[in-house]
């Protein structure tokens, strides 16, 4: 019997091993049956590619080192936590965020919105520009294009002047630009790292568990977050821009600053590998009186619970007038959709505001598929014109705001690095609505005469997107 025979005499039985093995692993450890199920029947449906795929894509890698190591890398002083401030009523909806993260509310002097690559660039750079001891910087994309020369002259700048200036961008977003951003700002000697890189040597081509954080602390004065990458993407006035984005970023001062600051250094010593044993002590005091009250919530997969999407439960299922939600992807759980239902049921307003042009087609036909549920119990559904919007907020009832870089899908709740800020505001949660009424001027409301009319083809398009929606 020569070689050949025998390995073909070796590989179903190394086929079912694989199979057996990676079945075993899903059963263990998925915390969900569905999930569990579903990758049990690949791996026996095809006993060699889905094994495989299972390694690539369904093994959490980073959960064990991330909850070791990345929690504990910079503590911090929290004994001035304010729960309750005074003539306030925040009470349920401060009560959900409180015990998820077990912290109370920052006092935030400033909450600034600001739309569109025109006024957030701008804004940032000037920060940048008139910095005195620092400029940190966290981002999911950072193209080279115009937008992305200007920050990088603006950070070289501020280098130069002998500031403090560190750069994180996730391993992957950064690919998303032909010409990677680290190799011009290493040459300008300015501080980089990667956030869970991408590379053939040492192999590590896990493409989940990505950071989709954007963040950008200026001294103890002024924190930026939002949903905005860096890149001329998100220049909307331009008619030539081809793929323009619609955003709102948002520029926050006070206690929330120093917040972000620490989120900000845990991901730095989580990349660099690098461990700063004192403290984080912050710079800004927390105010016994504020014109906003606000939370910061971190999530990734070295939390222990899918803390974003229980707070997004928690406060829906809190609401008692209303829920608007804005968000360019809308691929919620189970539990979300019922908390959805639930609040419209008890007489609250639900309206979701959702991208009609959307720039990854199959998370756009993956969420068709699964509207149906949803406007069978005649929830309010509308899709925003062209260019694609991007923006991300949830506004329950008249004082309350959910702003930062998650999306309401899996990726963003379950796989992704994620921060929320809660906004505690009447006069925020109303400009906020304005904005979103402003977008649903130039809405259309999706009927379920609309979705029941799709041709067969279409449906088995937008179902079998909808399959692969925990990776869209």
């Amino acid at each position: 019997m020569n070689w050949e025979q025998n390995l073909l005499w070796f590989i179903p039985p190394l086929h079912i091993m694989m199979a057996i093995l990676a079945s075993g692993h899903a059963l263990l450890n998925k915390s969900d049956s569905r999930g569990a199920f579903g990758w049990i029947a690949l791996c026996i449906i095809l006993p060699l590619a889905g094994p495989i795929i299972y390694l690539i894509f369904g093994i959490n890698r980073v959960h064990s080192a991330a909850h070791r190591d990345y929690i504990t890398k910079l503590s911090r002083d929290s004994t001035d936590m304010i729960t309750e401030p005074d003539d306030t009523d925040f009470r349920p909806l401060s009560m959900v965020g409180e015990n998820i993260v077990k912290k109370g509310l920052s006092s935030c002097d400033e909450v600034l919105a600001l739309e569109n690559g025109e006024t957030i660039y701008p804004a940032m750079l000037e920060a940048i520009n008139n910095a005195k001891q620092y400029v940190l910087l966290c981002t999911y994309i950072f193209d080279r294009d115009d937008t992305g020369r200007q920050f990088i002259e603006a950070l070289v700048a501020a280098k130069n002047r002998g500031l403090e200036v560190k750069v994180i961008v996730d391993g992957m977003g950064e690919w998303m630009s032909l010409r990677r951003i680290g190799t011009i700002l290493r040459r300008h000697k300015i501080e980089f790292a990667r956030f869970n890189p991408i590379t053939l040597l040492p192999p590590s081509l896990n493409l989940n568990m990505r950071s989709h954080r954007k963040m950008l602390i200026v001294d103890d004065l002024y924190a930026f977050t939002g949903g905005a990458n860096i890149g001329d993407r998100h220049l909307a006035l331009r008619d030539d821009n081809v793929h323009r984005v619609l955003d709102i970023h948002f520029r926050l001062q006070g206690r929330i600053v120093d917040d972000l600051e620490w989120a900000f250094r845990r991901d730095w010593y989580y990349c660099t590998g690098t461990r700063d044993v004192s403290p984080y002590l912050n710079s800004n005091p927390n105010k016994s009186k504020a014109p906003v009250w606000s939370r910061l919530v971190l999530d990734g997969p070295n939390k222990a619970l899918d803390r974003l999407n229980d707070l997004m439960l928690g406060v829906i299922s809190s609401a008692r007038h209303r829920v608007w939600i804005m968000t360019p992807y809308f691929l919620p759980t189970q539990d979300l959709i019922g908390a959805l239902i639930a609040a419209h049921l008890r007489g609250v307003d639900v309206q979701i505001l959702l991208p009609g042009e959307n720039n990854i087609k199959p998370a756009h036909w993956a969420t068709r598929n699964m509207l149906r549920l949803i406007l069978e119990n005649d929830l309010y559904i509308a899709y925003q014109g062209s260019p694609f919007i991007h923006s991300k907020i949830m506004l329950i009832d008249d004082q309350y705001s959910l702003i930062g870089s998650a999306n309401m899908d899996p990726r963003s709740l379950r796989l992704n690095y994620e921060l929320a800020v809660e906004l505690f505001s009447t006069k925020t949660n109303q400009q906020l609505s304005e904005y979103f009424l402003r977008r649903r001027a130039n809405a259309t409301q999706v009927t379920r005469q609309e979705i029941a009319n799709r041709s067969l083809p279409v449906r088995l398009r937008d179902a079998f997107a909808w399959l692969f929606s925990p990776y869209l």
